[in-house]
């Protein structure tokens, strides 16, 4: 991707988004459409605030002004989190579904180059045979998912009847920085705000369930060669290719934070799938992909930087 590109990230100021507008940001025109429910303004310091744009991708004026003028669309703005998902289908709906639409219809009017659809691992299901590959068989099993893998076939649609180019791409429990720690969040940070709080780092289960986590650095540097040349028209998995189990995950966080003890408990969960894998040979051939970073060392930065965070809130304000 040449230099001095114009390019509109919606749901930049997110865990995934910021860290993408960030990199990004260090050789091209970047500007944030985001509501700031879930992510944050602090995240964006990098961004001068013209060019951040506080909005809902449910409306469309407001999406069609934003899009208009850029050369790339980045749409990661979605509902996300099985629990609030779950508790919100009509909003899911109505951000993941319609508001893809809106993007969509946007960027084909405005004769954008290419808009990059994040997806997840999620549209995969529960399928039987891991690693996933992109051709593999799709079996959605949650709004969420569903909505998603919808969005994808919008992406397709209007790529082909408004001569518009996309890229679409997979995220595999990506973890790392700025990742939301709260009840509705994810596994890495809930464990690790767990055991800096001085709690129980809990594993619903017989914890032997595997995900293929993938530290931050790498699904951005992958995210970013999806917009070269060689990701044209294509979808890609972003994962690592390796399976973590759920309680490998826990020691590796008991390791790094002393004291901290890991349980097993038998609370019902509402979604559980037993393994979950990339196959990321595509992106390695297609776009020089290589994962970096191991587990351990990933657990440990993001340790660090919810540490920081602890310890920079516990301070008294001047």
């Amino acid at each position: 991707m040449t230099d001095d590109k114009r390019i509109l990230i919606t749901g930049g100021a997110g865990f995934i988004g910021s860290h993408v507008a960030q990199q990004l940001a260090t050789e091209h025109d970047v500007t944030v459409l985001d509501n700031f429910s879930v992510g944050s303004e602090r995240h964006l310091s990098f961004l001068p605030s013209d060019r951040l744009i506080d909005a809902d991708v449910r409306d469309a004026a407001t999406v069609r002004d934003a899009v208009d003028g850029q050369d790339i669309v980045i749409h990661m703005a979605a509902m996300m989190g099985v629990q609030r998902t779950l508790q919100n289908p009509l909003g899911v709906l109505q951000v993941n579904i319609d508001g893809t639409r809106h993007v969509l219809e946007a960027a084909a009017n405005a004769d954008v180059d290419r808009v990059l659809f994040a997806s997840t691992s999620e549209v995969y299901g529960d399928a039987p045979d891991v690693p996933y590959h992109e051709d593999d068989l799709l079996a959605p099993e949650t709004n969420y998912a569903v909505a998603k893998l919808t969005s994808e076939r919008f992406v397709r649609a209007y790529a082909s009847s408004h001569d518009l180019d996309y890229t679409i791409v997979r995220y595999f429990n990506a973890y790392g920085p700025r990742q939301d720690s709260s009840p509705y969040g994810y596994v890495v940070p809930i464990f690790i705000d767990r055991a800096l709080s001085g709690e129980r780092v809990e594993v619903h289960g017989h914890g032997h369930q595997t995900r293929d986590f993938t530290f931050i650095d790498d699904a951005v540097a992958c995210t970013i060669a999806a917009l070269g040349p060689d990701g044209r028209n294509e979808t890609f998995n972003i994962g690592t290719g390796r399976e973590t189990k759920i309680r490998s995950l826990a020691m590796a966080v008991a390791d790094a934070v002393d004291g901290t003890e890991v349980v097993h408990v038998e609370h019902p969960r509402p979604y559980v799938i037993e393994q979950r894998c990339a196959d990321v040979s595509k992106a390695e051939s297609k776009l020089g992909y290589e994962p970096e970073m191991s587990i351990r060392d990933g657990i440990e930065r993001t340790i660090d930087y919810f540490d920081r965070q602890t310890q920079e809130s516990s301070r008294p304000s001047q």
